[in-house]
């Protein structure tokens, strides 16, 4: 029998971002950085996914740093926490949390995608044995992870799953799937290191990393995009679904 997320919606209803429509405009974003690492959780996570999705076995988690030198609103850097899971038969990433280093930043990933961003400091770096990435918020750093040991691979080997949040959209949640494109310019794999993870910063308190699975490292050009479907947060995708465009 499928398993579902156990999320109680009306626990998180009134902190959900609120979308101003479903007509976003997409952003080109060229030239961007990712840091992107993987690691499997402890069991109990089904409380942070909405009923509508199939958790991950086994469950992990995502972190995703993004720099994007270019946009419409100006340079500025993003990091993600994503529960990872299946919508249907196809994988998702549920965001969680998120981090924006601009105010124009936050309140457009807000208003046009539904990310829960808030604003906070990010530092992306690379080194020669390493891509590290800090997240701090109020001075404390909530997360600190890289990725050790980078060896060049083609970009074929890397995959970037899409985003799905959950917002407000006219009055009523739903889940927001964001499924940007991506052209690699260059990629590199090596072992995953998180050093620090506050999860309850990022809206994941009962998230508990046992072990690291892969990072990855990639320039390339991306976009955030049109908004093409919509689902239920309570049904399954295989009913609630609505395709927007």
């Amino acid at each position: 029998m499928p398993l579902f997320g156990e999320l109680e919606l009306e626990a998180v209803a009134g902190a959900l971002p609120r979308l101003r429509d479903l007509d976003t405009e997409a952003w080109e974003l060229p030239k961007a950085e990712i840091l992107q690492l993987a690691c499997e959780v402890a069991d109990g996570t089904r409380t942070l996914l909405p009923r509508a999705l199939h958790p991950a076995i086994p469950e992990y988690v995502t972190f995703v740093v993004t720099r994007y030198p270019e946009s419409p609103i100006g340079p500025f850097d993003l990091a993600q926490v994503r529960l990872m899971a299946r919508a249907g038969v196809h994988p998702r990433g549920y965001v969680l949390g998120v981090v924006g280093s601009t105010d124009a930043a936050v309140t457009a990933l807000r208003e046009r995608w539904g990310y829960p961003a808030v604003l906070g400091e990010i530092v992306l770096r690379r080194y020669h044995d390493r891509v590290a990435a800090t997240v701090r918020r109020g001075g404390e750093a909530i997360l600190e992870l890289a990725l050790i040991d980078p060896e060049i691979v083609s970009g074929g080997d890397l995959q970037y799953i899409h985003a799905v949040t959950l917002a407000r959209v006219d009055g009523a949640a739903q889940l927001i799937q964001v499924d940007p494109h991506y052209t690699l310019h260059s990629a590199a794999r090596g072992r995953a290191n998180v050093g620090r993870f506050d999860a309850a910063a990022w809206n994941a308190a009962p998230v508990r990393l046992t072990t690291p699975i892969s990072a990855s490292a990639a320039t390339c050009d991306t976009d955030l995009p049109r908004i093409r479907f919509v689902m239920d947060p309570e049904t399954p995708v295989v009913r609630g679904t609505r395709r927007v465009r």
